[in-house]
């Protein structure tokens, strides 16, 4: 972009969907560093002589096992079953892991290698094919969701390698320069804010809104200059999760992509606006590109257990830069971060520093911000997948409040998920017993074990905390 030339934009809208690497999602598109279709993992990474399990555009929309991801989990699939680290990684480990996961099941292990057919997820790779996809963007840690978020919001975990409540979370997030700036922000969710957790927001709860008034915003002309985005993560009667975290349906992700998309595109803002979309981190999912070389530590902080100087980066993971001034097709190969977001919010909103070394050295994307006068030719709408009667049941969900929906007694009782918390959906309860811990003593007599009680759960704990 021309830096001489004010910005154009002055609305970030950020869509942070869950665990899925790049090959996985966008692999077997012809634009970008995707497969060349003959990449595999051996089922043994220390034995050449063992199976051989190779990639393949046939993914489901559900992935019944979560894989592991952890960082120890993460370790072994970048650098084999040993963990032991080389410069360029292997990226060898990947099957092995998810067959760890399912107590040594070659047949689940090989899914791990299965990506998606671009037709089976039209809404993603519409935005891949008609702006920019980033295609060498890797997650800040490699490790869990958290910490990787928190690099979205804070260009740091505050030393944290693990998802856990156990911590002060007071790191100064892009948030508060953004308001020491006069520039407005809001997040949006869909059933709890991961977000929340950190400590400088409490100051500033009415920031926080639940996802169909992003609908309302938009429609009576309230954008803020930043907005975050975070799906439901947890099943609640015809709500379902959106956030394409395993078992999620990845359908249902697509439904949010598009919506989010289709309202900002046919709003008065598209022409001021870059959405980007992106992941958290990569879920366990297989990727063929090592992380690159090392990047500055945000704050000298180490973990313990397990140690690590957050000097590496995770896995690769998919973003699409989306807006009227990118021109159509367009890949970007810099190495990005999920440091790069601040660091760019920073640039595009001229704004007096940063919040770590490690978004001071992370490479900024607005370069792709090319064009002088915006398009007219982008799509006013995206296509979606699944049977179109469902998909608009769906679609039609997230223009509705569901905690006021239950509240008057207005939700299908039969449809109740007793599905499994995932070890993220764990983190998330424990989320909600910190906001409210009258919460937690009346839940601890009767632990929660499934996405129905765990969405009760939170409901009434974000409700207590928000007093709203």
């Amino acid at each position: 972009m021309d830096t001489d030339r004010r910005s154009p934009i002055e609305h970030v809208i950020v869509l942070m969907l869950e665990n899925r690497s790049y090959d996985h999602l966008l692999g077997y598109l012809p634009n970008g560093h995707g497969l060349a279709g003959d990449e595999f993992n051996w089922v043994d990474p220390s034995n050449s002589a063992s199976e051989r399990i190779t990639v393949s555009n046939t993914s489901g929309y559900i992935t019944a096992v979560d894989p592991l991801h952890d960082f120890i989990s993460v370790e072994k699939q970048l650098f084999g079953q040993t963990g032991q680290i080389v410069n360029p990684a292997p990226m060898n480990g990947f099957v092995a892991s998810y067959m760890e996961k399912a107590k040594g099941d070659v047949e689940v292990g090989r899914k791990i290698m299965e990506c998606f057919d671009p037709g089976k997820i039209p809404a993603l790779t519409t935005l891949a094919r008609e702006f920019c996809v980033c295609d060498r963007w890797f997650s800040a840690v490699p490790g869990p969701t958290w910490l990787n978020r928190f690099y979205v919001h804070a260009a740091t975990s505050d030393g944290m390698i693990v998802d856990t409540v156990k911590h002060k979370y007071r790191m100064k997030t892009i948030y508060d320069t953004l308001s020491e700036n006069g520039l407005s922000w809001n997040i949006y969710y869909g059933d709890i804010p991961q977000s929340i957790i950190l400590e400088h927001h409490w100051k500033t709860l009415d920031h926080f809104k639940r996802f169909d008034t992003y609908y309302t915003d938009l429609e009576k002309g309230d954008l803020a200059a930043y907005t975050f985005i975070e799906p439901r993560y947890i099943s609640f009667h015809e709500w379902k999760a959106n956030d394409e975290h395993p078992p999620h349906d990845v359908r249902l992700g697509e439904y949010l992509i598009a919506e989010v998309y289709d309202t900002l595109r046919n709003s008065q803002f598209w022409e001021k606006s870059l959405l980007v979309v992106l992941y958290d981190e990569h879920g366990g999912f297989f990727d063929r590109v090592p992380p690159p070389g090392p990047v500055p530590s945000p704050d000298g902080k180490k973990a313990k257990k397990p140690p690590f100087d957050f000097t590496r980066l995770g896995v690769r993971v998919p973003a699409i830069l989306v807006s009227p001034f990118v021109e159509k097709g367009q890949v970007d190969s810099t190495i990005y971060e999920h440091s790069s977001l601040p660091a760019t919010v920073k640039t595009l909103f001229n704004l007096p520093e940063n919040l770590t070394a490690r978004d001071r050295a992370a490479n900024t994307f607005e370069k792709n911000l090319s064009r002088s006068i915006p398009r007219s030719d982008t799509p006013l709408t995206l296509p979606v997948p699944g049977e179109p009667n469902e998909a608009s049941r769906h679609r039609a969900l997230l223009r509705i409040d569901a905690l006021e929906k239950w509240r008057q007694g207005e939700v299908d009782p039969a449809e109740i998920s007793q599905e499994p918390l995932s070890v993220f959906q764990e983190a998330l309860v424990e989320l909600a017993h910190l906001l409210n811990k009258e919460a937690r003593r009346k839940v601890r007599a009767n632990a929660i074990k499934t996405e129905h009680e765990a969405a009760l759960h939170i409901y009434d704990s974000l409700t207590h905390f928000l007093d709203r």
